[in-house]
């Protein structure tokens, strides 16, 4: 690792992995910096849904069409990435009805494909659906892999010069004659002074706290949500409640196996620590088991939490957009420091170029648009191969090791490359060191 790069991100989850991509695409040195673990916040504790945008179609158009146009991006940039398997927005009760009228129109003029499905067609495909389902419209949302994403984004940005440091924390950014010339983070191993002439700030959640370290104010609204995970295959859809966003409205099938169900909403108190309470299974069992009601007979096998940074307002928690905003904080008077706040995993790209973009103004770097076409690579054939005889050399150990090498060799071997992505993005990481 250099004493010196041009920018500094802060953040690995979907958004500071893209922005650090983007930047060194434009030619930029770029260092990310990540007090965990990639894609261990928001980005990887989501339900796995890559949105289709219908969700906020008639509440958020602005999202909506945000969403839309990410999905089909991601779905041409990182088709590995992606399964799908498409969405159901399910009526059960009248007041579900009469939303259907409106909620397709909403999508008609948000530019995301919609039709009706004929409800005996529905429970032929989805055999859980409730008895009492009335109608229901067909969207293009998909399942998203977020870590096998980020990871994917990052191997092309070390592959492009960047650099990343995880296990450190920025604390703090340091300010000249109202520029910013570097920061100080820390880590289990000691402290670095990295001298940068920008910084991307991609913390999520977390933002409020990097800003306050270049004594800077963000306001975002940290909104906590409970998922559940369901050990069965409940639907071959993601199913939606016809409805405005709200609790336990979504149903996806995230892998063979797994079942999660989502969210629930309130303001977190503690980022690091969400208490997860029984009202939140409740919440969830009630809500989602209307549309499926397989969903309370089989019940959690866990249930897991995250916090989402969303754009401080006036509105409640649902009602608050689901947009994203980039401050510049040139207009604080500190030159060089940007901030990312709200948007969703399935615009994470988005936020990042447009962060990319605003760095990029102050330090000469080129304007425009870097991975909106960008094909994402898997791990190499040739790092495969390595990775499976450093496993047989020993070279890797973990408890997973034997049965790793096994299925890399039969049936499975498609299925478990996305375990193989830490590994080789550590070993591509240190062999790119400088």
């Amino acid at each position: 690792m250099r004493s010196y790069y041009d920018v500094v991100v802060v953040g690995g989850g979907i958004v500071g992995v893209f922005a650090t991509l983007d930047l060194a695409l434009r030619g930029v040195s770029v260092l990310l910096i990540e007090r965990r673990k990639i894609c261990s916040g928001a980005s990887g504790r989501s339900h796995g849904m890559l949105h289709s945008g219908a969700r906020y179609a008639t509440t958020d158009p602005k999202a909506a069409e945000e969403c839309i146009k990410e999905n089909r991006i991601l779905s041409e940039i990182a088709p590995h990435c992606i399964r799908d398997v498409g969405g159901v927005f399910v009526s059960v009760n009248a007041e579900e009805e009469e939303y259907h009228s409106q909620l397709a129109d909403s999508c008609h003029r948000a530019g995301i494909p919609v039709k009706d499905i004929d409800i005996e067609l529905l429970r032929a495909l989805e055999p859980n659906i409730s008895p009492h389902a009335r109608t229901a419209l067909l969207v293009p949302d998909k399942i998203v892999y977020a870590r096998d994403l980020a990871l994917s984004a990052l191997l092309k940005a070390v592959a492009s010069g960047a650099s990343a440091l995880e296990g450190a924390s920025v604390e703090r950014v340091l300010i000249e004659k109202g520029e910013v010339v570097g920061v100080e983070a820390a880590s289990m191993e000691g402290v670095y002074k990295i001298g940068c002439r920008g910084v991307v700030n991609a913390a999520g959640p977390w933002c409020s706290e990097v800003a306050r370290r270049a004594g800077l104010s963000v306001e975002v609204i940290p909104a906590a949500g409970v998922m559940g995970v369901a050990s069965a295959n409940l639907t071959r859809h993601i199913v939606n409640r016809m409805r405005p966003p709200s609790d336990g409205d979504i149903i996806v099938p995230y892998t063979a196996g797994a079942t999660i169900a989502g969210t629930t909403a309130r303001i977190a108190e503690d980022l690091d620590r969400i208490e997860i309470g029984g009202e939140d299974e409740e919440i969830l069992l009630q809500e989602c088991g209307e549309a499926i009601p397989a969903l309370r007979a089989i019940g959690f096998s866990r249930l897991y939490a995250s916090v989402r940074p969303l754009i401080a307002g006036e509105a409640g928690l649902r009602e608050t957009t689901r947009s994203f905003e980039i401050i510049d904080h040139y207009e604080d008077d500190v030159r060089g420091f940007v901030t990312a706040v709200g948007g969703k995993l399935t615009t994470g790209r988005l936020i990042a170029e447009n962060a990319a973009n605003a760095i990029a103004r102050h330090i000469g770097a080129p304007q425009g648009v870097y991975t909106e076409k960008l094909r994402l690579e898997q791990a190499t054939r040739e790092e495969v191969k390595q990775v499976i005889e450093a496993l047989r050399q020993g070279e890797v150990t973990s408890p997973l090791e034997s049965l790793i090498s096994e299925a890399l060799e039969a049936i499975d071997n498609e299925r478990y490359l996305s375990l193989l992505l830490p590994i080789i993005y550590s070993r591509r990481a240190a062999g790119g060191r400088s």
